[in-house]
Order: structure tokens, then C-alpha cells, then sequence
């Protein structure tokens, strides 16, 4: 997430070599991109996780202001690759993954688990209202069929009571090992963290997400290392904490469970606090944070350089929906809204955003159904039709100086000016409310 909201050209172009040169004739997507350029990457196999996770990446490098001509530009291989789903994963369309899912675990899962079939949903999603926006109402109307169909599915098939667990295709072959079964993975919900980065919405029951961040950190999130056993490679040890990748509360562990299981890393770890502090558990949230940090201390490790396969490990670059999290931002140019809903600090908050073609601060002052927020800009440019704060009141009367309506929904004041207004560095909007 780092990347996209910090240098949006740069994370614009890695969108142009996916879909423009990593593409394959039969719709899947070539990953591990090959330099110099050369069509297909380099791997002779698509990744589930990968291309569906591509897909939510175009429309968020959309929303952080790309451009329709942009999204002109890749939306037929987008739709390619989505549709490829339906030749390797979802032979039967009922928006649930089966097949054989290769992903970041380097090995494949069989059958269908919520790893791979959140991102699933979340790409058919976000595809749907790309669909939508460029008038293919058909096209919109089938994917927004089938996400549904799939989540409704995927929750019937999945759901133990507690999380989310992997139903094993015991009829695939190479079924006997690498699978996790009735663990509870710490990725359980990455597309649905994804969806709440580009506020997509619920793709799952709440209380279902809920409940299953909540037994992530319950069974995953060690506080001592001391007396663990991990035949893989080291990332947390002795005194420290860290959340693990996968652990089985209920017992079941395959012989042989997916390589990486016992392992800590910090890009999941950043994953899951956001995910908690999304759905309002911020304290456990910053706690995995903490204990991040306390590994990465400058004395234990380098704290600029956090290790997965290798140093500066990209991973790690999640911890940027750690700040879009706890300030509620988020960015539509295609709509023109800027949002924030603070989940700490919320009488006198303070926070950096990056909103694609701008970059600048959010002040936010509150005192009973009085609120003050200011939006200035310290570089580029943003056209704002809507803006959205958090307010508590019924019918805020708006002290602005430019003409405005506001209007109260579920807690936010959205507030209308009269036309558009274009921000540009130096400026600085002041709203007062109630």
C-alpha cells in the first residue's frame, strides 16, 4: 500500500507492466516480472493470490486519481485476467475457489479457503464497479451477481463458528501436504483488508470478521518464543512477540502443513493491526505493532530493514494502511470525496494523507457537537465535491467560506459545496460544524 499512495506514477506503471506485459493468451498472469521486460514474467504459472490481488490494486491506483483514460487503457486485460478465474479456479462460476491456487507461500492450496476466495470476492468487487463506471452495466451486473453469490457461499462452506478454515480438495493428488485444514491463518481476511483500504465494503458477515480477527490475535499472537519450535527460518525468538502465520486451536495439524507456517512476518503482521483497528480494536492492533517495533529496536535488528525472503523485504510495505486505518482515510477522484474518521485521538487529531495527486495534513478538533477540521495541502492539487467527517450530531450548521450543505449519515457529516473546489499546495480548508 506504501507505494500507491506515496509515488502513484511509479506504482501506476508496476498496474501497465501486469496487465500490459505480463499477461498471457489464455488470460492467466505472468508474476515475478522478468528485467529486462519480456512478456509472460517468468514463472510458467499463474498465483491465485497474485492476479486477483492485481485486480484490487488497478482499482485502487483508480480511486488514488489514474485516470478513466488510464483504466480505458488496461481494462480489457483486467477483465481478462479476473475472467481467467473461471478457467483455472471457478470452473462452476459460483464465485468460490477450488482449484489449484498457487500463492505467496511458494506451494499450492487445494480447495477452497478464504485466503485466496476473499481476494477473489474483493476483485470481483472492484470490477464491478470499474465495469459499471465505464458503462458495461452487463459486465457490472455479472460480477456484482457473483461476488455475492460467492460470499454468501464462501461463509456456508467456511465458517467454523470461530474463523475462517480451508476445506482440503481431498481429491487433488497433491493434496496430502502444504495445506493448513482447520488452522486459523493470520491471512484468513486479506481481501477483505484490501476492501476495507479501498472501501469496498464488507465482503463477509461483520460479526464473521470480527470474530475471526479476534481469534487471530487470540492464537496467533505470541508474547514468548522461548519454548517454540519453528524448523524454518527465524524471524522472532526467545522474549519477543509476533504474530504467527498459522496456528491449529482446535487441533489437526497436518503432518506436513504449508511451508512458512511457523514463521513471523512483519508484512502480515502490519496486514492483521490494520485489520483490527478497521474494525475498531485498535488496542490489540497497536499492540502487534509494538511488538514489531520491539524486534526491530536497532539493537536486536536494523530497524529500516525488515526481514522476509531477504532484506527490505516489499511485504513489509502494508504498514502504510496502518496510518489510512487509524485516521479513516480514503480518496475517490473519480467522485471528488475525501474522508476521515478517526479511530484515536478523536478530540484533537493530527495526521498525514496522501491522496494520489495530493499530499498534505488533516487537523480535527472536537468538543461535544462542536467540531473544527482543517484539510491544507503541502503539495499537488485535489478537486473535492464531497468531504466527509466524523460528526455526532443530527444537523450541523456549516461555518465554511465557501457556500456548503451538510447532511448527517451514520455518524459523518458529508458535507456538499456548492461547486467543486480545486486545492492546491499552500491552501487550506476550514470546516466548523455545529
Amino acid at each position: 500500500q506504501t507505494m500507491a499512495h506515496l509515488f502513484p506514477e511509479l506504482e501506476r506503471s508496476m498496474r501497465e507492466t501486469d496487465f500490459l506485459v505480463n499477461m498471457k493468451p489464455d488470460g492467466s498472469m505472468g508474476f515475478r516480472t522478468a528485467v529486462p521486460l519480456r512478456p509472460g514474467g517468468t514463472m510458467p504459472f499463474p498465483a491465485a493470490d497474485g492476479q486477483m490481488g492485481c485486480v484490487m490494486k488497478v482499482y485502487r491506483e483508480w480511486l488514488l486519481g489514474a485516470g478513466d483514460d488510464w483504466l480505458r487503457k488496461l481494462w480489457p486485460e483486467v477483465k481478462r485476467a479476473l475472467e481467467f478465474a473461471w478457467v483455472k479456479w471457478d470452473a462452476d462460476r459460483d464465485g468460490v475457489m477450488e482449484g489449484e491456487q498457487h500463492n505467496t507461500y511458494d506451494i499450492e492450496f487445494y480447495g477452497p479457503n478464504s485466503m485466496m476466495g476473499t481476494l477473489y470476492l474483493g476483485a470481483l468487487a472492484a470490477a464491478a464497479r470499474m465495469a459499471r463506471h465505464l458503462g458495461e452495466a452487463t459486465t457490472a451486473d455479472r460480477y456484482d451477481a457473483l461476488w455475492k453469490e460467492g460470499a454468501a457461499r464462501l461463509d456456508r462452506l467456511l465458517w467454523n463458528g470461530e474463523y475462517y478454515v480451508q476445506r482440503i480438495d481431498e481429491k487433488a493428488e497433491k493434496a496430502g501436504k502444504y495445506q493448513y485444514g482447520e488452522g486459523c491463518l493470520s491471512d484468513q481476511l486479506l481481501g477483505q483488508w484490501f476492501a476495507e483500504v479501498v472501501s469496498l465494503g464488507k465482503l463477509l458477515p461483520r460479526e464473521h470478521i470480527r470474530s475471526a480477527l479476534s481469534a487471530i490475535y487470540r492464537y496467533n499472537f505470541r508474547q514468548d518464543f522461548s519454548d517454540f519450535a519453528n524448523a524454518q527460518r527465524i524471524y522472532a525468538l526467545n522474549d519477543e512477540r509476533g504474530l504467527l502465520l498459522c496456528s491449529w486451536p482446535r487441533g489437526k495439524r497436518p503432518a506436513l502443513p504449508f511451508v512458512y507456517s511457523d514463521e513471523v512476518w512483519t508484512g502480515i503482521e502490519y496486514q492483521v493491526a490494520a485489520h483490527l483497528i478497521y474494525e475498531d480494536m485498535v488496542k490489540e492492533g497497536i499492540a502487534i505493532v509494538d511488538a514489531v517495533r520491539d524486534r526491530y529496536d536497532g539493537v536486536r535488528r536494523n530497524p529500516w530493514n525488515e526481514i522476509e525472503c531477504g532484506h527490505h523485504y516489499a511485504r513489509a510495505m502494508s504498514s502504510w494502511s496502518l496510518l489510512t486505518a487509524l485516521s479513516g482515510f480514503s480518496y475517490s477522484a473519480p467522485e471528488k470525496t475525501l474522508r476521515f474518521r478517526p479511530r484515536v485521538n478523536q478530540s484533537n487529531f493530527r495526521c498525514l494523507f496522501c491522496a494520489g495527486t495530493a499530499w498534505g495534513s488533516y487537523t480535527q478538533r472536537r468538543k461535544e457537537l462542536a467540531l473544527e477540521a482543517s484539510i491544507s495541502i503541502e503539495g499537488g492539487a485535489l478537486e473535492l465535491a464531497q468531504i466527509r467527517v466524523p460528526y455526532p450530531g443530527a444537523a450541523p450548521k456549516v461555518a465554511a467560506p465557501l457556500p456548503a450543505t451538510a447532511q448527517v449519515e451514520d455518524g459523518e457529516a458529508i458535507i456538499r459545496p456548492a461547486s467543486p473546489l480545486r486545492l492546491a499546495k499552500g491552501d487550506k480548508l476550514l470546516i466548523r460544524l455545529g
